[in-house]
């Protein structure tokens, strides 16, 4: 019997410490800080650099020699790429043609506190 009681016993602790350790006793929001958040847009602005193409050259290896200064996903530098050359859209590039390559330089956070 006494080795039924002691494994009860156990059984109650591990279960309360179980509980403890997974919800809390504490609520956790009286130990952190206030938080301060903020709203943020990004503004940049797009330059162009002119480019006369060479054989061999497509709008990717193009975007990988002019980088831009900012991480930008490939389909919205596309789209700038085409509205820059309309005249591209169903054609592909012809050396020594003389294309527009859009660039976004300068990133301006305009922080708000909320």
């Amino acid at each position: 019997m006494r080795y039924l009681v002691i494994t009860a016993i156990i059984f109650i602790i591990a279960f309360a410490i179980k509980i403890d350790l997974t919800e809390g006793t504490l609520p956790m929001a009286s130990f952190e800080n206030p938080k301060v958040i903020q709203k943020c847009e990004k503004e940049y602005n797009i330059k162009t650099i002119p480019v006369i193409t060479e054989l061999g050259d497509s709008p990717q290896s193009l975007f990988a020699a002019y980088p831009s200064e900012i991480e930008v996903p490939i389909p919205e530098r596309l789209s700038k790429f085409y509205q820059l050359n309309p005249h591209l859209q169903k054609q592909s590039l012809v050396p020594g043609e003389l294309i527009k390559i859009p660039v976004y330089v300068n990133v301006y956070n305009n922080c708000t506190k909320l």
